[in-house]
């Protein structure tokens, strides 16, 4: 009897270890699973003059190959109002999308475009919403608010399927299957028209010298002076 539960116990310790092995080796083929997932995508980093990461700063593809027939529904995406400011600072949406503008705050806002993509206002009451506006045509929209000047936003309106946000590491990355021609920067403190994006061909792209996947783009920004308010934005833009 006890030859018996001796055999057993070491058949189930050769079991508990085939499975440690087993499970071992499955996360190992995970990990180079994604390793090699994270090769093939083109990573980009965005810098300024003094070589500080851009967050929020938007890359639109020009895509090589021809879009497939169709074009894809609308969509429908959000620009919020909390705490008097714009949320997100930054909305990306594609050309022929929407967007709805909830105000989150228990005060009026009076939200408004001078931008010549799409010029509007909307007088907007917490718990009122008003119908999303549709953004028929690409570039940038700038949006204040006519009772609380310091209140910024920004809808970037993209005509391209891939466009990008880098992250706070200045960081986005695009799939390394997706060929483009040249890429179009835009940052609102970019060093050049609020609405013109800067645009850089793929030859003249710079990859880091110790990683091919590796884009690195320097921009020259402005620094925003105090108190960064719509009108002065468009002043000093000449809108």
């Amino acid at each position: 009897m006890g030859i018996l539960i001796e055999n057993m116990t070491k058949k189930l310790l050769k079991l508990e270890f085939m499975k440690t092995c087993l499970l071992n080796t499955i996360g190992f083929l995970i990990t180079f699973l994604m390793l090699f997932g994270q090769a093939r995508a083109e990573q980009f980093l965005l810098q300024d003059q003094h070589g500080v990461p851009i967050k929020n700063a938007v890359l639109e593809f020009s895509i090589s190959s021809t879009p497939p027939s169709g074009a894809a529904s609308p969509n429908t995406l959000i620009m919020d109002q909390v705490n008097k400011r714009f949320k997100p600072d930054v909305l990306v949406i594609h050309q022929g999308d929407f967007v709805s503008f909830p105000n989150s705050d228990n005060i009026r806002h009076h939200v408004y475009s001078f931008s010549q993509v799409k010029p509007f206002e909307l007088k907007l009451y917490s718990g009122k919403p008003k119908a999303p506006l549709q953004f028929e045509n690409a570039g940038v929209s700038v949006l204040g608010c006519n009772i609380h000047d310091a209140m910024v936003g920004y809808i970037y309106i993209a005509s391209s399927t891939q466009v990008l946000m880098t992250n706070e590491h200045g960081m986005a990355t695009l799939d390394n299957s997706i060929k483009f021609d040249h890429v179009s920067v835009w940052h609102s403190n970019l060093s050049s028209a609020l609405t013109s994006p800067k645009q850089i061909s793929y030859e003249n792209l710079v990859k880091n010298a110790n990683n091919a996947t590796l884009f690195i783009i320097n921009v020259d920004l402005n620094s925003p002076e105090p108190p960064n308010t719509f009108q002065s934005i468009f002043k000093n833009n000449g809108q």
